[in-house]
């Protein structure tokens, strides 16, 4: 037995009606909380790394923008998720994130953090953390980035990425 064609659009209505149009729609995520655009901060914080790297006798590392690009992102994805993590959109690692941006690495590193109000704080807070500090102390970086970006709640989320080429 064949349903009438003039089942259409009223079949369609009966039948959204009867098992409800949510459960045959899916909803469409929301989208992200909107966020402050990057903070600019690459030059001053490098200049506090390379500070702490001159102490230690190490060369200096220099902006890549590349770098600072996939900092930013990054940090800008923490913003928007309010989650301070290494792990970002889809999964992806820095090292995958810089890959992205046609920067090819030998090795790379990645201290986040969130909270700290300005360059000093956050870069005195990885400086006291012995595997932060590690990773600004690595004599075969490089390059560097920097992301700061502010959440709806305030709260500033950073990213600094460290690399170096092949």
């Amino acid at each position: 037995m064949h349903a009438p064609r003039s089942f259409g659009a009223y079949g369609i209505t009966l039948v959204l009606g009867l098992f409800g149009a949510t459960g045959v729609f899916r909803a469409c995520a929301p989208p992200p909380p909107a966020v402050s655009a990057p903070i600019s901060v690459s030059t001053e914080c490098t200049a506090l790394v390379n500070s702490h790297r001159a102490a230690a006798g190490l060369a200096p590392v220099t902006v890549d923008n590349r770098i600072k690009i996939a900092a930013e992102a990054h940090s800008t994805d923490q913003a928007q998720r309010n989650k301070m993590t290494h792990t970002g959109a889809g999964g992806t690692s820095a090292g995958q994130r810089l890959n992205t941006l046609g920067y090819s690495w030998s090795t790379w590193a990645e201290n986040v953090a969130a909270g700290q109000a300005n360059c000093t704080t956050v870069v005195n807070a990885w400086m006291n953390s012995s595997g932060h500090r590690k990773n600004i102390l690595n004599a075969s970086m490089k390059h560097i980035g920097v992301g700061a970006v502010k959440a709806t709640n305030g709260t500033i989320y950073w990213t600094m990425d460290l690399a170096a080429p092949r």
